[in-house]
């Protein structure tokens, strides 16, 4: 990567990046429970192995966000893992910026994840950097930073979307059926909480709809997203918030 390098990279590098830092994390984890304590304390095996249990399953998260952003389709990925359900891992990496959560951009853990990968594989010296798509391709980065740019407004969106659905929600939680008396319509359609889930879900529906079309690399996660609200939004309209 050249020293003119964005701080951000592509989707795809930055899944992969933060594939790598999961790994070494893991590695580093599972390198700490080789030597042998002469007296541990009871349970702490234990413990530790939970702890790298829970790092495992990060690392197959950022695997399979990795496959994603590499094109990877979710029903190969569902055959390949065994589990059918990764759209959620999927979408809060979106949310998330498609960028590796480290807390260090992507050119600098990249560098780092060489540093350490050269030591564990001798002979490789830049084992990370050489393998991505801002080394390979350079002349990329202005196509990512217009692909990310599309759709920043969107993703702003989608937070204050979800922002009001909390809220809405909260408001939902709080009803009872002595609010519901009165003229609100069959099962309380027409109370002003109901009206307020409703239209919420619709909204939230409408731009995972907008992101189907402006973010095609992850269009079957953004249509299952809306049509699942969309399903919400006509259950409460029918059924009310009792329903």
């Amino acid at each position: 990567m050249t020293d003119t390098q964005p701080d951000v990279l592509s989707p795809r590098d930055e899944a992969r990046l933060e594939l790598s830092f999961q790994a070494r994390k893991l590695a580093g984890e599972a390198a700490a429970l080789v030597p042998v304590e002469t007296d541990p304390k009871p349970g702490s095996l234990i413990t530790q192995a939970k702890e790298l249990v829970r790092l495992a399953e990060e690392l197959l998260n950022a695997a399979v966000v990795a496959e994603r952003e590499r094109g990877l389709s979710p029903n190969k990925i569902h055959e390949v893992t065994g589990r059918p359900h990764w759209n959620m891992v999927v979408l809060d990496w979106a949310q998330d910026g498609r960028r590796n959560r480290s807390g260090v951009p992507g050119p600098a853990l990249a560098r780092s994840l060489d540093e350490w990968a050269s030591r564990e594989t001798p002979g490789t010296e830049n084992p990370v950097t050489d393998g991505l798509d801002a080394s390979r391709f350079p002349g990329s980065a202005q196509y990512e930073a217009y692909q990310r740019g599309r759709v920043a407004d969107l993703y702003a969106a989608l937070t204050d979307a979800q922002e009001e659905r909390g809220r809405a929600w909260d408001a939902l939680n709080e009803l009872t059926e002595e609010d519901l008396d009165g003229d609100h319509g069959v099962n309380g359609v027409e109370h002003p909480v109901n009206v307020r889930v409703v239209t919420t879900c619709r909204n939230l529906a409408a731009v995972y709809q907008e992101l189907f079309h402006a973010d095609p690399a992850l269009a079957h996660e953004y249509q299952q997203q809306a049509t699942t609200f969309e399903e919400v939004a006509d259950r409460f309209a029918t059924d009310g918030p009792l329903g």
